[in-house]
């Protein structure tokens, strides 16, 4: 669940100074140079340095400003900051998954937005690192073929996550349990643990 703050004033800054010299509003193609990236900055560090959609470790480098509703379909909120959020660039940064997968793809009923509170409970792990739609729902299982959040390799990455996370452990009990949940749910100067959802998911029910 990603919450998202206020709009960051130097962002509103540039969108006002930008119709004062050039008698227009600006659009997505004008942001660009180092507003670009301290926006892209601003927004990983709001999403806690995981990618809006599988929560994978995101830097500047492996990363791109996703519209979560889509620019062709919603013209009028491409600079609107609760449509902007920080997708990884696949896996492998090869397009496979995620922001550049789901390309233009959105449905007000078909996609489980990561900007509803309780985004979490639409999906459910295994500890072979799949995700499954929760109760055989519609909407997620909608969303995870059109981000294609099932892949082979984050399907892996997601699983050598989970089996180095101490739910293996020879001395794993309640305690542990515990201490680990905690462990996953807190962030380290500001950052969580990359898949720490499916992390948390297998700690709870497994």
């Amino acid at each position: 669940y990603i919450q998202k703050k206020a709009s960051p004033q130097f962002f509103e800054d540039w969108k006002q100074d930008f119709r004062n010299s050039q008698g227009r509003d600006p659009t997505y193609q004008d942001l660009r140079g180092d507003t670009y990236h301290k926006l892209k900055t601003h927004i990983i560090d709001e999403q806690l340095g995981l990618c809006c959609y599988c929560c994978k470790e995101i830097q500047d480098f492996n990363s791109h400003i996703e519209h979560f509703k889509p620019q062709c379909q919603y013209p009028n909120e491409v600079l609107e900051y609760t449509n902007l959020l920080i997708s990884c660039n696949g896996y492998r940064d090869n397009h496979e998954n995620c922001g550049h997968k789901k390309d233009n793809w959105y449905s007000e009923y078909y996609t489980v937005s990561p900007l509803c509170q309780n985004c979490e409970s639409f999906f459910t792990y295994t500890i072979d690192g799949d995700i499954m739609a929760n109760h055989d729902d519609s909407r997620s299982k909608e969303t995870i073929d059109n981000l294609e959040l099932n892949i082979y390799l984050l399907q892996r990455a997601r699983k050598s996550a989970i089996y180095v996370s101490g739910l293996f452990d020879d001395d794993f009990d309640n305690i542990k349990k515990e201490e680990l949940i905690h462990f996953y749910n807190t962030p380290v100067d500001g950052r969580l643990k990359g898949f720490c959802v499916a992390i948390l998911y297998c700690l709870s029910n497994f």
